[in-house]
């Protein structure tokens, strides 16, 4: 997701725009502007939940799950901002970025010295009073780190590392998580106390690649934002290419592409040698016969004759279908899109004599 630069004061709130549903939220400080671009189903209902959280719940913990790249830190910087803790500060530390070793001090502060001349280095719990604390990737935060994290969130008084001194938090705790900690509390490898503690109110963010037509809207936002009066918009073609790529990194990878392509556009519309060459991978619009870009893999060539990437990709759609026997579901997860997205391109392809006996099950 895209944020604004760091704003000298910190004052928020939360609007819908759109008919009543949310389907953009945008978090305002000063004249900055960070927003949350999006109108498809599963978008909207994130949305929509993300703005029932924050009407209430200013203090219970958090917990927001989604892939990478996908809005959570955002979503809790929204969530800081909506809440009476506004005014309070917003302090953001991914576990997965820290060494483990260094976690404990980071979170909970050391104190180092003799009893006469102790110095004291406050952690991040401190740091966030009176605010928000947002713990990203909580999965990688080591087991003894995780049981007394869970003690503070019950509100247990806690010493930094090497002190005597007793503290209590005073903080807004949202976390957030790209793999399944459910599965990671079976596994014993995550504290179940501290599960049930940051997972009592959740939020879940949805991967790009089902989102349908957010793409394009995000392309459309990305191009005014980051281009502003000097980008020259987007081929078809490549916009084609961007909507059929998987984005295994989400909104944030979206972003990275659209900036390279504006660096090496120079102004002109954005076109196919302007995306980065993973994005090849794809079958290519065969309009021109050029020849691929360097570093592409076209695993699959569209057949002589194909006149567009539509073409391409109707024929690999059913393709992958006929080789899944017709299955709906593993199709979807074998092409990385919704079930519903799958349904109507078949209900685009097939014959029209066919289309009344497909079950479109699964």
């Amino acid at each position: 997701m895209e944020e604004s630069a760091a704003p000298s004061r910190r004052t928020g709130y939360l609007r819908s725009l759109g008919g009543g549903m949310m389907t953009r939220v945008l978090w305002v400080e000063d004249d900055s502007e960070a927003r949350l671009v999006g109108a498809s189903e599963r978008w909207a209902r994130a949305m929509d939940q993300l703005r029932q959280l924050a009407a209430g719940h200013e203090r219970a913990p958090l917990l927001i799950t989604g892939e990478p790249g996908t809005g959570k830190e955002l979503c809790a910087r929204l969530l800081h901002a909506a809440s009476p803790r506004a005014g309070g500060p917003f302090v953001a530390v991914s576990a997965a970025r820290v060494p483990a070793e260094r976690l404990g001090e980071e979170l909970f502060g050391v104190e180092t010295g003799a009893d006469a001349r102790r110095a004291a280095r406050p952690g991040l719990l401190e740091l966030a009073e009176g605010g928000t604390l947002f713990l990203d990737e909580i999965g990688a935060l080591p087991l003894e780190l995780q049981e007394r994290l869970a003690g503070v969130l019950d509100g247990e008084p806690f010493c930094r590392i090497g002190g005597v001194e007793a503290l209590v938090a005073d903080v807004r705790f949202i976390a957030a998580a790209s793999v399944d900690l459910s599965a990671r509390v079976l596994a014993r490898s995550f504290h179940g106390a501290l599960h049930q503690r940051v997972s009592a109110l959740g939020l879940s963010l949805p991967p790009l690649r089902e989102r349908d037509g957010d793409v394009r809207r995000l392309v459309e936002h990305f191009l005014e934002r980051l281009g502003g009066a000097a980008s020259g918009g987007i081929s078809p073609r490549a916009l084609a290419l961007l909507e059929a790529y998987p984005w295994p990194g989400n909104v944030r990878e979206l972003r990275s592409a659209i900036e390279r392509a504006l660096l090496l556009s120079h102004g002109a519309p954005l076109d196919l040698e302007h995306l980065p060459p993973e994005i090849g991978a794809l079958p290519a619009p065969g309009a021109t016969g050029a020849p691929p870009r360097p570093g592409s893999v076209r695993p699959s060539p569209p057949a002589r004759g194909s006149a567009s990437l539509g073409e391409a990709v109707r024929r690999h759609i059913l393709a992958v279908y006929a080789a899944q026997g017709g299955n709906v579901t593993r199709t979807a997860s074998a092409l990385g899109i919704t079930r519903v997205s799958l349904r109507r391109h078949l209900r685009q392809y097939l014959a029209a004599d066919a289309r009344g006996k497909e079950p479109l099950s699964g």
